[in-house]
């Protein structure tokens, strides 16, 4: 039997998906209740409450890489090169740093972030409601040796007294430790994704700057809070060493993560990212995708946060629901029926190709996403006045 090499393997594989694709548009078709793909929001006004981008399905995920390696699409060899190279490019313009390495999850974008900002001081600053203090599993404490100490509990926000009661007291211990890195999770995903309060962002930023302590930017979700805010993602970044950021919870991708900063930083990075195993052999899938939902992002959920916000006021006048806004807050609102059942609210809902995520406590807690901007406040409106209906 002949032997394949690799490239020749990943060319195939790219074919495949091709005709797999061409099966699903053509699914697609003869099926008038499928979702639309990448340029925004669902078929004929669909709108989904739940995630924080749109819900493709493998047919249509498959259908959608079908069109975009059709237009040409250059494979990357262990994360390197080809569509990665230009996805690392795109993501380091729109954040306005000098360069990008694209990361397999945000888990470790997270970890090696602090890990190279922290160095020979061991301790790292990190709010104690964090995605790197909580749900990392001590990625941070058991492969790299880093301490997290949590600030402010239950808050979105600490304050610059907060470091610098840490930098005072861990530098007076009988032992003295430093401080090497701060990181800032912004929005919050444990707390409805409220933002981190953006002058005390500022206010950290240049008193670390002084104190030569390494800043990293937790943002997962940092695109959906310059939408909302009206920043850049690029004023954002700029007040950081390092920022990350997901792909797939905003533009769509299987998977993968990017860290952004400067290019003395990262410029070791592809080597610990190997190192910790994160060299994928073949990422062009997740890029291609990411980098497609990328352009025109902002301006596409900018329309939908606009329509989301005629929403909940109007929904929040109305005798049937109770609708508000989270305090500082981004892509997450709180809505509860008065006196509807939920659970039958959100079924007729899902009737009218509006889906809202499983109630908790009697109230939901939508995620507002670009598939708003199909659709508008009347219509959305109308619709959940009937599903509260007797």
């Amino acid at each position: 039997m002949p032997s394949i090499t690799r490239r020749e393997l990943a060319g195939a594989g790219a074919a495949a998906l091709v005709h797999l694709g061409g099966l699903a548009r053509a699914a697609s078709a003869a099926d008038p209740d499928a979702k639309a793909g990448p340029t925004g929001g669902g078929q004929n006004g669909a709108v989904d409450f739940v995630g924080d981008g749109i819900p493709l399905s493998p047919a249509e995920y498959v259908a959608l890489l079908a069109r975009l390696t059709a237009g040409g699409v250059a494979a990357d060899e262990y994360s390197r090169g080809g569509a990665v190279e230009a996805l690392e490019a795109q993501f380091a313009r729109l954040l306005g740093t000098e360069a990008a390495v694209f990361m397999p999850s945000g888990t470790l974008a997270n970890h090696l972030a602090v890990r190279v900002l922290a160095g020979s001081r061991r301790r790292v600053a990190v709010q104690e409601s964090s995605h790197l203090y909580n749900d990392s599993g001590d990625c941070a404490q058991t492969l790299s040796g880093l301490t997290l100490v949590p600030l402010a509990p239950g808050k979105a926000t600490f304050t610059w007294e907060d470091v610098e009661r840490l930098l005072e007291r861990t530098a007076s211990g009988r032992v003295a430790t430093g401080v090497g890195a701060i990181s800032v999770e912004s929005p919050v995903r444990r707390l409805h994704n409220e933002a981190f309060d953006f002058a005390e962002m500022e206010r950290i930023s240049r008193a670390a700057r002084e104190r030569g302590v390494g800043l990293h930017l937790d943002g997962a979700r940092l695109f959906a809070a310059a939408a909302v805010s009206g920043r850049s993602p690029a004023e954002y970044a700029a007040l950081f060493d390092t920022v990350y950021v997901s792909l797939w919870k905003c533009f769509n991708a299987a998977g993968g993560a990017v860290l952004a900063g400067r290019r003395t930083l990262l410029a070791g990075m592809y080597d610990v990212r190997r190192m910790f195993g994160g060299a994928l052999w073949n990422a062009w899938p997740y890029a291609a995708v990411a980098s497609h939902f990328a352009e025109g992002y902002l301006e596409r959920l900018r329309r939908a946060v606009a329509v989301s916000e005629e929403l909940i006021g109007r929904l929040g006048s109305d005798p049937a629901f109770e609708a508000r806004k989270i305090p500082n807050g981004t892509s997450v609102f709180f809505l509860r029926p008065r006196q509807a059942d939920p659970e039958r609210v959100r079924q007729r809902l899902a009737e009218e190709r509006v889906t809202l995520p499983p109630p908790r406590d009697g109230a939901f807690w939508p995620r507002v996403n670009e598939t708003l901007a199909t659709s508008s406040a009347g219509t959305l409106v109308e619709a959940f006045r009937r599903a509260a209906a007797p």
